[in-house]
């Protein structure tokens, strides 16, 4: 459950199930309290305009051509053609119809990637993000290691978390027409959505009251281990994201917006 774009990035949670549960209710993204940054990227040239893009212990290849290739660990398609020494065009797509179109820059002699983005989310909803990474070590071109340095998303994400099945919770992201039923038991449940990847799965469990661990998998490849906790206050939710093979968490900050119903 995770893209460049960080909206990866983001895994789904599970809790008690009653109206005093402290995660149930409505969250929407603090950017200003978050930690969006500091991943790795590598890319590396394959030859005959052929990448490979890894992120942490995950990789897609991909022949910058301009041609449609799917994503393994995404929803649907992508597409890369060069526009000019320095600059390249990216188009994502989901069912032949365009979701997302990216323009990436290299600047300050190529230590320095920018990617803008403009799409629509499965709602209708127009988003823009813009992300900055620096090149770490050796490269050219595109080939390197690149971590990132800031993530600016246009449209912060909002959660709405109800009670399900006694004890478990569904996830709701409406934007993203995006839900996650799941129970504590061990066991692994499928989420649905029109950008989730083929055969994701979340498994999790409950620390304690506030806290909870997530484990997102994509074709029983583990993609990610979160965890959740809410503050003493009830007004905050706090992701630590730890992505596979990513030495560097994700610290995400929601704050919450409207109580729970009771169930």
């Amino acid at each position: 459950m995770r893209t460049l774009t960080i909206i990866a990035v983001l895994g789904l949670l599970a809790g008690a199930a009653t109206a005093q549960d402290p995660f149930v209710g409505k969250w929407k993204l603090n950017q200003s309290k978050s930690k969006l940054a500091g991943e790795q990227e590598k890319i590396e040239d394959l030859g005959g305009n052929k990448y490979k893009f890894t992120f942490g212990d995950n990789s897609e290849t991909l022949v910058i051509d301009g041609t449609d290739q799917p994503l393994h660990f995404s929803a649907g398609t992508w597409s890369v053609k060069q526009q000019g020494p320095d600059t390249w065009k990216e188009v994502r797509k989901h069912d032949g119809k365009v979701t997302s179109e990216s323009t990436w820059t290299l600047s300050d002699g190529g230590k320095r990637l920018s990617i803008a983005t403009n799409g629509t989310r499965p709602d209708g909803s127009a988003f823009s993000n813009e992300m900055d990474a620096r090149r770490i070590g050796e490269g050219t071109g595109l080939a390197g290691t690149w971590q990132s340095t800031k993530l600016s998303l246009s449209q912060p994400a909002e959660w709405d978390i109800q009670p399900y099945e006694g004890d478990g919770l569904s996830f709701n992201f409406p934007a993203e027409k995006d839900t996650l039923n799941m129970k504590f038991d061990g066991k692994e449940y499928t989420e649905q959505g029109p950008n989730v990847a083929p055969d994701s799965t979340s498994s999790g469990r409950r620390i304690n009251s506030r806290t909870l661990e997530i484990t997102d998998k994509v074709k029983g490849r583990e993609m990610d281990k979160t965890m959740f906790k809410v503050s003493p206050d009830g007004k905050t939710l706090t992701l630590t994201v730890h992505n596979a093979g990513e030495k560097n968490p994700q610290t995400i900050v929601y704050d919450r917006i409207a109580e729970g119903t009771t169930p």
